[in-house]
């Protein structure tokens, strides 16, 4: 009887602090198991950043030309990515840093002309890592009040710009028998993101591309670019980064679906209101929010 206690007891334990690592979680258990990056993955080697003018494209070009990465930076104001550049420091920045202006939206010709130059600015070797970054959003509204114009500037960028340079770029990596795509997405591509409709439609798009590639082939910007850098440098297939709630729900509609969808049900109207007078729409305070009437 008192062995039974003992293991109950040990259980209990256990689980509390499983509990309370999750609760102050910012990636998923397979990715925080990885701990550091591993350098010799990442030094060397030509990473292209597309959206790397601002935000955590700049952050994560500062991270990896501290690793000793060969860059090559896109964004569609030139300007921008020479601010960028200036501010790098490593191995081969900010001299060798190569700016390359890009806009997804330019069409395939374009885009091919972009891949093109990218695999020629290193000598004798191409782009080792593909860092999607870019991305278009427009703020938070209802699914129903998204125009046209902004359905399709979304899907230009997000969707069918990311996938044609994908579509360019895959050969020159087949034929060199190495190469990573590293795609950074949003949770709004794996559970419903009230307020986002066309903007989670798109990263929905964009994560069934890439998840099909592969099988045939809000956090801190410092610390998503640092959890995507382990990633990247372990080769881990996908991993989830963000803070709570948001981690929990996306365990929840991977999981236990119909509780993960539940939830979002709840505060999905309140969201949307609380987004509209640019309140924290990532608040657990949506769950107890009123209820509008019908």
């Amino acid at each position: 009887m008192l062995t039974l206690f003992f293991i109950s007891l040990f259980l209990i334990l256990v689980l509390s602090a499983l509990l309370f690592k999750f609760a102050i979680s910012d990636g998923d258990f397979t990715l925080l198991s990885r701990r550091h990056v591993k350098r010799e993955e990442i030094e060397d080697k030509v990473v292209w950043i597309t959206g790397a003018s601002r935000g955590i494209g700049e952050i994560l070009a500062k991270q990896l030309a501290s690793l000793g990465a060969k860059l090559i930076l896109s964004a569609r104001n030139e300007t921008e990515l020479e601010r960028v550049r200036k501010q790098l420091t490593g191995k081969y920045a900010p001299e060798q840093v190569k700016i390359l202006p890009l806009d997804l939206t330019s069409g395939e010709a374009t885009l091919k002309e972009a891949v093109d130059k990218a695999e020629s600015f290193f000598p004798g070797v191409g782009v080792d890592y593909m860092i999607h970054n870019a991305a278009y959003e427009r703020p938070k509204t209802t699914a129903l009040d998204v125009t046209e114009e902004s359905l399709k500037a979304t899907f230009n960028v997000n969707v069918f710009g990311t996938i044609c340079l994908t579509r360019l770029l895959t050969p020159f990596m087949l034929r060199r028998g190495r190469g990573h795509f590293v795609v950074m997405s949003s949770a709004a591509g794996k559970t419903p993101a009230p307020g986002q409709a066309v903007y989670s439609a798109s990263k929905y798009a964009l994560n069934g591309y890439f998840h099909s590639l592969r099988s045939e082939k809000r956090v801190s910007a410092e610390r998503c670019v640092e959890l995507t850098i382990i990633a990247a440098s372990h080769g881990l297939k996908e991993v989830w980064i963000s803070y709570q709630p948001v981690l929990a729900v996306m365990y929840l509609v991977q999981y236990m679906p119909t509780i993960g969808y539940w939830l979002m049900d709840k505060v999905g109207g309140r969201r949307v209101e609380v987004a509209a007078q640019k309140g924290n729409t990532y608040s657990l305070g949506l769950l107890f929010g009123k209820k509008k009437a019908a």
